[in-house]
């Protein structure tokens, strides 16, 4: 069994879409020969927790370390004065925001020190053929670098997000934004292999750095856990419940659905179910909603419970930014194939998303502020007059085993 020395500041017990791919290939990794001693931060204030995904895998040697970065500090503050009160989810998205763009390479750069300190002593006590770091955050592309650089280890990066290619990126100076670009293209010149998780986040990277071997680049989608699945759900047969699950941030908002529902004639017996912890201005769209009465929302969930929530469902809502987002295919996409469920689809048309999900017949697309065609999209799906062919699919391609295969085939050629 060969040792990796796994980066991930977000780690179980958090809980959210990029936990879940760093903690799903720790949980299947050993099948394939390594061993993962996960390098995570102390405990800080988040808007997803998860403490159930640490019990598939609780066998792997986890280590934390401290941090002086500000959610970090928040969760301190906040023991200290004995309340625990989520203000994380409270916090105005443009204060959020100037707390990212302000540090040079983003707001967790005060984890760097700590972090890479305690790596290196790791290297001291296990025989690490490898270093993997997961990004977001970019700091901790900057972790992985200073390990592997100083154990004179091979570096994996996974970008669980473009860098300088990210959509919705912003820079609070021009300086800001030429360090970012010298460090990731140090840090990619560097790296032995780079794993991006659409085959367009990995177009998109070669175009920004074309002097980087295009060799060097790989892409493994995210995907589902069969092990979350069960048999035999019951759904509610009185009731016909569209089911989202997860939050929402920037452009990614459920403002256009709730107008379509707004001048709608909805039956009596149609649910639509939001599962998540949902920002201070995204529960007063809910709250100001003329279809309250059509509308359930469930605080966050464990991971299974939000499967389950997927399985008792007639259909799923997935909703994609409009803007510069064709690159992105939310994790809960494979999911949601896996559950069998058509998925209503705002999304960009001419997405990589929408690919997956046309090759598939697994629901009907239109853009996130499309209104009226949302509107013709839920009249056609409650109507049952569709064409969907989700029974006759075979998704074993996206499980998390058959992907952890891939990375483990990955670290073997470092």
């Amino acid at each position: 069994m060969k040792d990796l020395l796994l980066i991930s500041y977000f780690f179980p017990p958090l809980g959210g879409p990029g936990v879940q791919r760093v903690q799903k290939f720790a949980k299947y990794l050993g099948k394939f020969g390594w061993r993962p001693v996960v390098l995570t931060v102390k405990d800080i204030e988040y808007v997803a927790y998860d403490p159930t995904l640490l019990t598939e895998i609780s066998d792997i040697p986890i280590y934390r370390s401290g941090s002086a970065d500000p959610m970090r500090i928040l969760h301190i503050l906040e023991k200290m004065r004995g309340k625990r009160k989520r203000l994380y989810t409270e916090v105005k998205e443009e204060r959020k925001k100037l707390w990212r763009d302000i540090f040079p390479i983003d707001s967790k750069i005060g984890w760097l020190p700590f972090a890479v300190n305690k790596g290196v002593a790791l290297g001291k006590i296990y025989n690490f053929k490898a270093v993997y770091a997961t990004l977001l955050p970019y700091s901790s592309a900057l972790v992985g670098y200073k390990i592997a650089k100083k154990l004179q280890l091979p570096l994996i990066l996974d970008y669980r997000d473009l860098w300088l290619g990210k959509p919705e990126i912003s820079f609070f100076s021009e300086w800001h934004k030429k360090l970012a670009k010298k460090w990731e293209a140090k840090i990619l010149q560097f790296a032995s292999k780079v794993i991006m998780n659409t085959h367009r986040a990995k177009d998109k990277i070669k175009e920004i750095y074309p002097q980087i071997d295009s060799q060097k680049f790989q892409v493994i989608y995210n995907g589902y856990d069969s092990q979350d699945f069960e048999e035999n759900i019951q759904t509610h047969d009185d009731k016909i419940i569209f089911t989202y699950t997860g939050g929402f941030y920037g452009e990614r908002t459920p403002e256009y659905f709730l107008q379509a529902l707004e001048t709608m004639e909805i039956p009596e017996n149609v649910v639509f179910r939001f599962v998540g912890n949902y920002f201070k201005h995204i529960k007063e769209m809910f709250k100001k909603s003329g279809k309250k009465q059509h509308l359930q929302i469930i605080p966050q969930v464990n991971h299974r419970e939000s499967v389950r929530y997927l399985q008792q469902s007639d259909f799923l809502l997935l909703f994609i930014a409009k803007h510069k987002s064709e690159i992105v295919i939310p994790a809960k996409v494979f999911e949601y194939l896996a559950a069998r469920r058509p998925i209503l689809a705002m999304i960009p048309p001419k997405g990589e998303a929408a690919e997956l999900i046309s090759q598939h017949k697994a629901g009907l697309i239109c853009p996130i502020d499309a209104v009226s065609q949302i509107q013709k999209n839920i009249k056609e799906m409650i109507s049952g007059n569709n064409n969907f062919k989700l029974d006759t699919q075979d998704y074993s391609i996206y499980s998390r085993k058959s992907l952890t295969r891939k990375l483990a085939d990955i670290l073997e050629e470092v």
